[in-house]
């Protein structure tokens, strides 16, 4: 009799966890089972940017071997050459700002400033003119500020993170239609989501987002928490990783090469700015 109340206990025992299996943080179960397809410890390769780059604080593709790049006070984008390791053109589209964001979709650049303005123009190679500069307001709510700036294909928009917000718009990806030049709420993610990610939300302030060209997930970039954070566009966070401060001293831009390769650039904060590639590892 002892021993059959003693393998009744055991099975109910055995139970117990596996019903409370559902009540697991989302992020928590989808990080133990996520492999990130880069060694962010051990980057491919890094290239030292030039002093008018020491404030980069956009990323984006351009071409095979080629990156723009913006900084976040000067209307100029920067071509560098990771081939070459420099710069090798740059284009002026105005005056002065607070860019925070840049995406090169079709044969156009985009640029975002802070309060939300897109500025838009067709780079010409053979001159250090772009060609007619159009500026567009965004709408979004007011007091939002915002860095990341990125670009779904699947559904023609861009995507912009924000970095402060009020109400509804804190901790929102918003995006721009570009074949109706409209606003729209993508997803937001709340405070029991990152905490449960292991994220800080006060830290929470992305300074970059890229989709990636492969998968198809949301890679947003902060530089005040130092963190790296993938979901998907319905708002799961996928994974979450802590970015080292001494090999990413203040991460500002991510981007992605068609084969995946990963690139991340960081302020100088007082030295010289830099650009980390990370390879896609399947």
């Amino acid at each position: 009799m002892n021993r059959l109340l003693l393998a009744v206990f055991l099975l109910l025992a055995g139970c117990g966890p596996a019903a409370k299996k559902n009540d697991r943080p989302e992020a928590g179960t989808l990080g133990a089972e996520f492999k990130l397809p880069y060694r962010l410890q051990e980057p491919d390769e890094r290239y030292t940017l030039p002093k008018e780059l020491e404030e980069i604080s956009g990323l984006t593709y351009f071409k095979e071997n080629q990156l723009l790049c913006v900084q976040d006070e000067e209307a100029v984008v920067y071509v560098y050459d990771t081939q070459k390791k420099k710069v090798t053109n740059d284009f002026g589209f105005g005056g002065y700002g607070d860019f925070e964001g840049i995406e090169f979709v079709g044969d156009e650049v985009y640029v975002l400033e802070s309060n939300g303005n897109l500025f838009r123009f067709r780079p010409r190679v053979d001159s250090p003119k772009s060609t007619k500069v159009g500026r567009t307001k965004t709408d979004l709510p007011e007091k939002t500020e915002v860095e990341g700036l990125g670009y779904n294909p699947k559904t023609k928009r861009l995507l912009i993170a924000v970095k402060n917000g009020k109400g509804s718009s804190d901790k929102a990806v918003y995006s721009f239609d570009l074949l109706n030049r409209t606003v729209y709420k993508d997803m937001s993610l709340n405070d029991e989501q990152l905490k449960a990610a292991g994220i800080d939300p006060k830290t929470y302030k992305p300074s970059g987002i890229a989709v990636h060209p492969i998968t198809g997930e949301w890679y947003i970039l902060t530089s005040a928490g130092k963190r790296l954070l993938i979901t998907s566009r319905q708002a799961r966070i996928i994974y979450s990783e802590p970015l080292d401060p001494t090999q990413f001293r203040q991460p500002e831009g991510i981007c992605f090469a068609p084969n995946g390769d990963l690139f991340i650039a960081s302020e100088g904060n007082g030295k010289k700015g830099y650009i980390l590639k990370f390879s896609y590892r399947r």
